[in-house]
């Protein structure tokens, strides 16, 4: 995989996904079935579906108004001026997914193998799950037609 950093749209696989996500006629079932996805795998997560799941997780969040500092200007921007609303059990399930790549999933194992107790890669996922908890809000489902 490559990686310039931390960050959740730092890989190249989050960046293609997110390409996806941006030319799709329905960009919230996208997202939707990435969360879906890894919460639903059993066992290993593989690199491709996790780091699916903190895309969409961060999509979320920026979406709800909690961006992430390091966030691409082409995907800050996105995230203003789409009709994605997250309300609370999206968020919820946002929070699921990204547990789970952070507790089991081949990315995980990548960023510990690299980084060891020091581990940034953590901490951005922690603060991800951090904003998204602060994200939520009771307005109808917005990810689902």
């Amino acid at each position: 995989m490559g990686t310039w950093g931390t960050g959740s749209f730092q890989n190249d696989s989050a960046s293609d996904w997110f390409y996806t996500v941006e030319e799709a006629v329905d960009p919230g079932l996208v997202i939707a079935s990435a969360l879906d996805d890894a919460l639903a795998e059993a066992g290993y997560l593989e690199l491709d579906s996790a780091s699916a799941a903190i895309a969409g997780g961060e999509l979320l969040a920026s979406c709800a108004g909690q961006a992430a500092d390091d966030l691409p200007d082409h995907i800050r921007w996105w995230s203003r001026t789409t009709r994605i609303k997250p309300h609370a059990a999206e968020i919820e399930q946002a929070v699921h997914a990204v547990e789970r790549v952070r507790d089991e999933s081949e990315l995980r194992e990548l960023w510990g193998e690299e980084h060891g107790p020091e581990n940034s890669w953590l901490r951005v996922v922690e603060d991800l799950i951090a904003r998204l908890r602060r994200s939520g809000t009771d307005a109808p489902a917005a990810l689902q037609p």
